[in-house]
């Protein structure tokens, strides 16, 4: 099934609620353009299923063959299934997914968050959920690719710039600019790159 932007709030609101919907809903509408069955094979093709169980079958095949596999709205890596006790299939149900990727989101934010503030910290939680990494989601595109769906649904006025403190390498590491405080997080609304707001 395909969702709209207001139906992806309503879940996001519903099933990740600790995690502000302008966080939520830009990243899926760049993971899955609101698809539920999509499916993407890293370093293989897009496939959209024709059901929960055929998406789950599609991602096993794959998975046997050696591929990681990216499942659902928020497109969940078949990697970090493994140690969330979700199936494949409760994967693909919209609910589960986006709880997921709140969970995902916070911890990504948490350790991007040691590193970065404001707005950069959130960048780096977006490249951390799309690479695993704090850095290379900005080099492969996403992190821009995000903020602009964000700054096209009005969550954020314009994309902020690249981090201040960005590196060349993943490993290591940016000092924070200044100590986070409880006022650097999450968009809440259409504000200006420097008016932010924490996790509800």
């Amino acid at each position: 099934m395909i969702y709209d932007i207001p139906a992806i709030v309503s879940l996001a609101q519903r099933c990740a609620p600790d995690v502000a919907t302008e966080a939520v809903v830009p990243l899926v509408v760049t993971e899955s353009g609101g698809d539920s069955l999509q499916i993407n094979v890293n370093k293989g093709p897009r496939v959209r299923a024709r059901s929960s169980a055929g998406g789950a079958a599609i991602v096993r095949r794959y998975m046997m063959a050696g591929y990681t596999v990216d499942v659902g709205l928020a497109q969940i890596n078949s990697a970090n299934l493994s140690g969330s006790g979700v199936t494949i299939e409760q994967a693909f149900e919209p609910c589960t997914n986006l709880a997921l990727a709140g969970a995902m989101i916070r911890q990504g934010y948490a350790r991007a968050s040691r590193h970065y503030t404001g707005l950069d910290a959130i960048s780096a939680t977006y490249s951390l959920y799309n690479t695993g990494t704090l850095t290379r989601g900005f080099r492969n595109g996403y992190v821009d690719r995000v903020w602009s769906v964000a700054s096209r649904m009005g969550s954020i006025q314009s994309p902020p710039p690249l981090p201040h403190a960005l590196l060349p390498s993943d490993e290591a590491l940016a000092p924070a600019v200044k100590p986070v405080s409880d006022r650097d997080g999450w968009v809440v609304g259409p504000v200006a790159s420097d008016q932010i707001e924490v996790f509800k």
